[in-house]
């Protein structure tokens, strides 16, 4: 193939947007599928008279605490940091090695430039620290503008800086481009790097095919003709870019199926998969360039660098082996006030899963916080109704079932009990004699909301429950929930203000889960 740098940046710029808007699509047609199953039941059969006994919570850990939260944190993120390192000083090696050969270089060439190629840690630590885009363009430009005066002040030829921060901001545009696609919005962050492998791979298909177009169209065969003259030019040539995708739809299926099977072993977690698709796009950008050097093609052996990020993890993992005996956390809410349990998701649990399990009752309101690579597939394969729990007798079977091993990253995975309006204070009833703490976020809660007032019975009257953390604001009604909770044990209910989630909140919230 001609050109086959700008044939790879083209097919990656028209993938990025597709995985996006692909990504808003299904998101959106899930929360549908949930709601219907919801109000409507599940269309499976009940396996009552076979489902194993709910247990007992189990024993807590006293050694996690916030301390320890902090501690496994901060190590997720040196090793984010290490695993970018570790890329870029390869990267460089390599460039210095086989694509700019002139003049040599020493180690501190390398390590200047190993550090250059590292900027992606930067967004890496916004991913998990779920920063805004904007912070995040903020820490990228903060980060190249820093390289840029390294590079200016280890340089021994008259460089100007304006010049040598352009061409590192032009480096990092695809890259930054393919975040703002990918993981931009909540509602996608979880979808659309899913589906980026699957849409580049039919965009690939699309432009073999218009690739052999162009080549046959000095000498066309007869079959060709006879299609051109039928419909036209410019629909046959949009003929042969998606007649592709029948044949390769296949392989997609099979490579999503896949990916959804390599997370359900926890061979990946959903953070390291989009660290993996970030650096991956950061690393094809870099070699096209090299593509035109004497090396030619063999600039592609560049993206073996990408090796060190299953590689880091491997290394890692007992570094990142969190403490045994994790707390289980039972997140309540009230519902529809979707922005704002998003934003507490981001501010908090994110958080928590540090430290322990997540358990709550599933809803249209985090549906794009918690959905991963395994419920994604589930849907695209028309089975999402098989995850609902049909009735009561079915709730001990879907807790059975829950996934309460930590990540290869160290972190605990959120589980959710599928529930219709039939079935969820029974699934409340063993999640509250399931977990350890519980967090309820009754801002704008009202005396009409019934549900709420079912959890705070539920919640007062539990055994062995440790505590249950509420949030408020000047809208919830105070008089309302109070009645509902006087019989409670003495301090079990604390209760934090929480009208804005701004970084003292947020400790306090998760010092008080923590105990």
């Amino acid at each position: 193939m001609s050109n086959i740098d700008g044939q790879i940046v083209f097919a990656m710029l028209l993938a990025l947007p597709l995985s996006a808007a692909l990504g808003w699509w299904v998101a959106a047609r899930y929360r549908k599928a949930m709601l219907a199953l919801m109000r409507g039941g599940a269309a499976h059969k009940s396996i009552a008279g076979c489902a194993p006994a709910v247990h007992a919570r189990s024993e807590v850990n006293p050694d996690i605490d916030l301390a320890c939260n902090r501690r496994m944190t901060r190590r997720l993120s040196q090793v984010l940091v290490a695993i970018s390192l570790a890329i870029g000083l390869s990267l460089a090696w390599f460039e210095l090695a086989f694509v700019y050969t002139e003049g040599g270089y020493g180690l501190r060439k390398l390590l200047v430039m190993g550090l250059l190629e590292a900027w992606p840690a930067v967004p890496a630590l916004g991913l998990l620290w779920r920063w805004s885009l904007g912070r995040t363009a903020a820490g990228v430009l903060a980060y190249l503008l820093a390289i840029t005066l390294l590079v200016v002040l280890s340089s021994n030829e008259s460089q100007s800086a304006l010049t040598v921060f352009g061409w590192l901001l032009g480096g990092a545009m695809v890259p930054l481009l393919a975040l703002l696609s990918l993981a931009s919005s909540g509602r996608i962050r979880a979808v659309s790097p899913f589906l980026f492998p699957a849409c580049a791979s039919l965009i690939a298909a699309s432009m073999l095919a218009l690739e052999w177009l162009a080549v046959r169209v000095d000498t066309p065969p007869e079959s060709l003709l006879v299609v051109v003259e039928t419909i036209g030019a410019l629909p046959a040539i949009a003929l042969f870019a998606l007649l592709p995708w029948l044949v390769a739809i296949w392989p997609v299926m099979g490579l999503a199926r896949w990916l959804a099977g390599r997370y359900r072993a926890k061979r990946f977690s959903e953070l390291g998969y989009l660290f993996g698709v970030f650096w991956l796009v950061v690393l094809i950008g870099r070699v096209l360039p090299a593509t035109h050097s004497a090396i030619g093609l063999g600039a592609f052996a560049g993206i073996m660098a990408w090796l060190w990020v299953p590689l880091g993890f491997v290394l890692a993992r007992g570094w990142l082996t969190p403490p045994g005996g994790p707390p289980t956390l039972l997140v309540l809410r009230v519902f529809r006030r979707d922005a704002e349990v998003a934003s507490l998701f981001d501010a908090v649990i994110e958080r928590w899963r540090q430290s322990g399990n997540t358990v709550m009752i599933a809803g249209t309101d985090l549906v794009t916080h918690t959905v991963d690579p395994d419920d994604i597939f589930t849907f695209l394969s028309r089975r999402l109704g098989e995850r609902f729990i049909a009735s009561p007798a079915d709730v001990a079977a879907r807790i059975a079932g829950f996934d309460l091993v930590a990540d290869p990253d160290g972190r605990y995975r959120v589980n959710e009990c599928y529930c219709t309006d039939a079935t969820w204070q029974a699934a409340l009833d063993a999640l509250v004699g399931q977990s350890h703490v519980v967090l309820m976020d009754l801002r704008g809660f009202a005396r009409e909301n019934a549900g709420c007032l079912f959890e705070l019975g539920a919640l007062a009257a539990a055994p062995g429950l440790l505590r249950v953390v509420v949030l408020h604001d000047a809208q919830t009604d105070r008089a309302a929930a109070d009645e509902r909770i006087a019989a409670a044990p003495p301090g079990r209910f604390v209760w934090i203000e929480a009208a804005a989630l701004d970084r003292r909140c947020r400790e306090r919230i998760l010092a008080a889960l923590l105990g």
